[in-house]
């Protein structure tokens, strides 16, 4: 069964504290200069009681001697969410952590969330004028579910879908402060640890507002309406289960639109091309250049981009490079502790 990207829509995490980890080890205090040496990876650790099991990989250079974790990221979690001490430990000896974007610092940023802003001003007009005569009735449910704020006539439809994100989070009993960047990046700004963003906010926004119209128009629709939230829920919660029991199975037949069921088939193609296909060229190329360089790097992006062709995997192994899953053998829906989905 293929299952279809399109129908979730995913915005970007809001951010807080939380960091829950599992094993006995706590994370350094301060960055360390000096080079470190490669772990001793078993790419099947004892499944660790009370711990997700999430996408989790590894890619090497041996006559560099760099050694780059690869973690799926998930923006929102439950708030038992706890990670395996093999992801800890790979956390710890990695000299750098690469986000797509430091959310932690971009919160603090007001001059950057002001210029951000302006990629998602419509250049004309307003959002009424896009979507027509359904206007009033996408107004009114944004009213009275409490997210409504002044001066988003004049914002892309992308914005609106995005700030009715937080109720598919909220209907999902899903919380952001427990999401992959929130705990990564507010553990590694305690810990001192280097934060290199692989794309940061402006390049994020500025993709965002050029989202095709039509498909940012459809993207809104299926934000609309107690029921198409339900369904946004029903499917986040889905994907968060297969995220927590690493399912590569899951994501492996996910499949980001159907050409079917869109609209617009064109446009969906140019915004499949600048949501995945470029973006996971600058991904994997990052990566690249870090085993060059024989670094020891923790990388952590959005889970399907190691999934979606051409994946990260596809581009890593067109340089020349092989990543290897790191899970346990007995994974947390086999032992019964967590349901399968």
């Amino acid at each position: 069964m293929m299952r279809h990207i399109k129908k979730l829509f995913r915005a970007a995490a809001a951010l807080t504290e939380a960091v829950m980890l599992c094993g006995c080890s706590a994370p350094g205090q301060e960055m360390q200069s000096e080079p470190k040496a490669p772990l001793e990876v078993n790419h099947t650790p004892e499944y660790e009681e009370g711990c997700i099991t999430p996408p989790f990989w590894v890619v090497e250079d041996e006559e560099t001697g760099a050694q780059i974790f690869l973690l799926g990221s998930m923006h929102a979690g439950g708030s038992d969410v706890k990670y395996p001490q093999y992801v800890i430990e790979a956390y710890q000896n990695s000299s750098y952590i690469a986000p797509e974007m430091d959310t932690v610092a971009f919160t603090g940023d007001i001059p950057l969330h002001r210029k951000c802003a302006e990629y998602m001003k419509l250049k004309s007009g307003t959002v009424g004028d896009l979507i027509g005569d359904s206007f009033a009735e996408t107004l009114e449910f944004f009213k009275s579910s409490g997210i409504y704020q002044s001066g988003m006539e004049q914002m892309i439809p992308y914005y609106w879908a995005s700030a009715a994100s937080g109720l598919i989070t909220e209907k999902s009993d899903l919380d952001s402060r427990y999401g992959t960047e929130t705990v990564l990046l507010n553990q590694a700004h305690k810990d001192g640890k280097e934060i290199r963003e692989i794309e940061g906010g402006e390049a994020q926004y500025k993709m965002m507002g050029e989202i095709p119209m039509s498909v940012q128009l459809e993207t809104l629709e299926q934000c609309i309406g107690d029921d198409n939230i339900a369904l946004q829920a029903e499917a986040t919660v889905e994907l968060y289960e297969a995220w927590r029991t690493f399912d590569d199975k899951y994501f492996s037949e996910m499949t980001v639109f159907d050409p079917a069921e869109v609209e617009n088939p064109e446009d969906w193609q140019s915004y499949y091309d600048m949501m995945y296909t470029d973006r996971q060229k600058k991904m994997s190329d990052f990566i690249v250049d870090s085993l060059k360089s024989g670094e020891q790097g923790f990388v952590f992006v959005g889970t399907l981009h190691f999934y979606a062709e051409p994946s990260i995997f596809t581009l890593l192994s067109d340089a020349g490079y092989t990543t290897q899953a790191i899970r346990p053998e007995i994974s947390p829906v086999e032992t019964g502790e967590i349901p399968a989905a």
